[in-house]
């Protein structure tokens, strides 16, 4: 027995040498040199007010990482198709290359050129506007009270048909407006008085693979939309005290002023990028995969929508 416990402790020593001996620190000098490259996003629509493109750089596998991304401020950014072609100039207040839609529309079923050059690098993509524009054929959103609360949200579905006879992708966004009176101060004056609030919120769908859709062996269906949920305002009596001591109050007169609903039909660049992206991140048990790129030299997407656009006013 004395015996078989010195071989066992023998055995253990010459594994862990041998793990040791695994573990070697490589020369830098010896890791193979990646260079940035450069990264564009771009989403063009005839029903977009503006072209704007993203233009920032990939970070090296090796050494020194940061969240923050590095933006390209002095790239020549160029957009061709439809037998013109412009040069989009970069917005200091949007950190993008922006220019009004009025300057170059963009067309249903043309397709389209987006190059950027910064002087060391040169990448170019190619997308096709989609065709036709989608419309929601059912639209409903309920107002739902809380069991425990006097709060209550609003519930929202939809649904529309696929464009028969052709591969379509499509996907959902959309913006709700909530209005409220409320409390606004003064600094200089001091005073206190009702204000008028207005704000716009996104409505965004989670996970992004979930907001995705085609019609794949499927064509001419009808597709159900995700579901949204979003609190609608409460509605209540203000009291405060102004500047003279006085007592005054009203009434805040909350509500939802507007939904709109866009109905995206994008391209196969747009849908397998975001594809791509949920995959990577909406499920930690599966292994990682590559970010779909169509930007030729470098890393990102230009994709292309045609929009169908509803508006309600509960």
């Amino acid at each position: 027995m004395r015996h078989l416990n010195f071989l066992v402790a023998i055995c253990i020593a010459l594994c862990l040498s041998g793990c040791e001996s695994l573990i070697n620190e490589l020369d830098e000098d010896k890791l193979p040199k990646v260079e940035s490259k450069l990264a564009v996003s771009c989403y063009i629509s005839p029903q977009s007010p503006f072209i704007q493109v993203n233009v920032t750089e990939s970070q090296p596998i090796f050494g020194e990482f940061t969240y923050q991304p590095t933006f390209i401020l002095n790239a020549d950014v160029t957009l061709a198709g439809n037998g013109r072609e412009i040069k989009i100039p970069y917005n200091d207040s949007t950190l993008r290359y922006q220019v009004d839609s009025s300057a170059f529309r963009i067309m249903s079923g043309q397709t389209y050129t987006l190059s950027v050059n910064d002087g060391k690098r040169f990448v170019k993509a190619t997308c096709t506007v989609p065709m036709k524009a989608p419309a929601l054929k059912e639209l409903t959103y309920e107002l739902v009270p809380s069991k425990y609360s006097s709060d209550s949200s609003y519930h929202l579905t939809m649904a529309w048909d696929d464009i028969r006879g052709e591969k379509n992708y499509y996907s959902v966004r959309g913006h709700y407006i909530a209005e409220e009176t409320t409390i606004k101060f003064d600094q200089e004056t001091g005073e206190m008085s009702p204000y008028r609030y207005v704000n716009k919120f996104p409505l965004q769908y989670f996970p992004l693979r979930d907001n995705l859709f085609n019609d794949t062996n499927l064509d001419g269906i009808s597709f159900n939309g995700p579901e949204y949920g979003f609190p609608s305002p409460g509605k209540r009596t203000i009291t405060y005290v102004d500047k003279s001591g006085t007592t005054k109050s009203f009434y805040n007169n909350a509500l939802i002023s507007e939904i709109q609903i866009e109905l995206l039909h994008i391209d196969e660049n747009y849908y397998k990028f975001y594809r791509s992206i949920g995959n990577s991140v909406d499920n930690p048990f599966v292994e990682p995969t590559l970010i779909y790129t169509n930007v030729e030299g470098g890393l990102g997407c230009f994709g292309a929508f045609n929009a169908g656009i509803t508006k309600v006013k509960p």
